[in-house]
């Protein structure tokens, strides 16, 4: 297994990972789905409460214990139809919805991969066991919220985004890095320098105080006296 699809299938085994930690701190917890995704993995859950801030670093506690349990991932089976008594049973609709899209596509059964007591519907792959993951190369990065299938007209759930790497020196690498371009962030910059603001009247388009005005200024005079020395004529269009 190359490196690139050894770090996806880390992402992903974390994502259910997440989906057990969150299970058992709150069981009548509703799963969606759980992706690797560029620099980590997400799951969105249909939730009976807010979830805050706390909740995540108890939670980013939990995964980093079951990691260390040595626990195996195993793929098994089912038809569409004991899929669908399976997600019936625990009242999950929105299982059920991916299970009638496959149903549909023409599969007669779906995969599943259980770990410990944590069965969820996936097609994988996953690291054999979470022995071959490093508890200090994750971390719980954000809250957000996300409609299910990205569509504004259903329901609104709570998608919890970590960020994982091949170990946690590459995990504070990128945290650094991160830190760092959010320092040079424009927006940041604009606003402490008081170079520019941004208002309700003009939404996107930046609103140019005095000391902004000379850097634009200073651009535009080297934009000129590079076109010259290239021999380009300056024009003006309608804007």
């Amino acid at each position: 297994m190359n490196q690139d699809l050894k770090l996806e299938t880390i992402r992903h085994s974390l994502s259910h990972i997440l989906a057990m930690a969150v299970l058992e701190r709150i069981p009548n917890t509703k799963l969606t789905i759980g992706p690797a995704i560029d620099n980590g993995f997400y799951y969105d859950f249909d939730l009976p409460k807010s979830l805050t801030p706390d909740d995540l670093a108890d939670i980013e506690k939990r995964m980093q214990k079951l990691l260390i349990q040595d626990i195996k991932f195993v793929k098994s089976t089912k038809s569409i139809d004991e899929a669908k008594k399976f997600y019936q049973d625990q009242k999950n609709e929105y299982k059920l919805e991916l299970i009638e899209e496959l149903a549909k596509a023409g599969e007669t059964e779906v995969s599943f991969y259980q770990s410990g007591d944590f069965l969820d519907l996936c097609k994988g792959p996953h690291v054999a066991s979470t022995s071959e993951i490093d508890f200090k190369s994750f971390k719980l990065d954000k809250l957000a919220g996300a409609y299910w299938r990205g569509d504004e007209k259903n329901k609104m759930l709570q998608r919890i985004y970590g960020l994982a790497f091949e170990s946690k020196e590459k995990l504070d690498e990128f945290l650094h890095n991160r830190e760092e371009a959010e320092k040079r962030d424009h927006r940041k910059l604009g606003k402490a320098l008081d170079l520019f603001s941004f208002h309700e009247e003009g939404p996107g388009f930046a609103f140019w105080h005095a000391k902004g005005m000379i850097i634009w200024n200073e651009l535009i005079e080297w934009w000129r006296d590079e076109h010259q020395k290239a021999d380009y004529s300056e024009i003006k269009t309608p804007i």
